[in-house]
């Protein structure tokens, strides 16, 4: 029987997110059908929500509706979700809330990533389209990895993190959990930074940080704002 995925989140990432789950496999083998985003602004997707041509070739509106807010919603029997939320401490504050109701997260692997067969990938995480993801490379929950990231072997990241577009870890490289590379940032071989870490734009890793820090530059050090 098909599961219902709901989506936590009807904003920009959140559509992204609707997206790529309808070129899905999951999706186009019959395996998931889209029950709607949980918003608690009812209104989020109006004007966005004209009827469209769907990928079945029925005409409808684009998006599912909204159901409510995350907090008022109760879970059903074949509910599975994905939280759609860019922020990791938001996200990982919205996967808790459904994770207390009992509900079961859902991962999007988008049609075009590489994903080795050894590696394994967390519940309610992202794979975009046009990333690869090598040999025994473990990525945790809740993690987001963008377009055009590539994790070299035995690379982890941990729970709730985010890779931007064209990040790159080489192998044995590490992320702790909720940390967050920002466009086109690299962390070579060996390499690891600790949980709560933001690095900035093209900046490049190349030795060891510790936990709560910002980094930014060529090569990465820490900064303050």
């Amino acid at each position: 029987m098909a599961k219902n995925l709901i989506i936590v989140g009807a904003r920009g990432w959140g559509r992204e997110v609707y997206a790529a789950v309808l070129g899905s496999l999951p999706y186009r083998n019959g395996n998931i059908t889209v029950k709607g985003f949980l918003d608690s602004k009812a209104d989020v997707l109006d004007g966005l929500n004209q009827p469209r041509l769907l990928p079945n070739g029925h005409q409808a509106h684009y998006y599912p509706p909204i159901l409510g807010a995350p907090e008022a919603y109760e879970v059903q029997h074949d509910d599975v979700f994905f939280i759609a939320m860019g922020d990791p401490k938001w996200r990982k504050h919205y996967a808790q809330i459904i994770k207390n109701k009992g509900g079961q997260f859902h991962t999007v692997i988008a049609d075009g990533a590489y994903i080795n067969p050894t590696a394994k990938i967390g519940a309610g995480s992202y794979i975009s389209g046009w990333t690869s993801v090598s040999d025994n490379v473990r990525v945790g929950e809740h993690s987001i990895l963008h377009v055009f990231c590539d994790i070299g072997h035995d690379a982890q990241i941990g729970n709730f993190c985010s890779l931007e577009a064209y990040c790159f870890m080489g192998g044995y490289a590490k992320m702790g959990d909720e940390s967050v590379l920002h466009v086109r940032t690299t962390i070579i071989r060996h390499m690891s930074i600790g949980k709560n870490v933001e690095v900035g734009t093209g900046s490049v890793v190349m030795r060891n940080f510790k936990d709560n820090l910002h980094l930014f530059g060529n090569p990465a050090k820490k900064i303050d704002f």
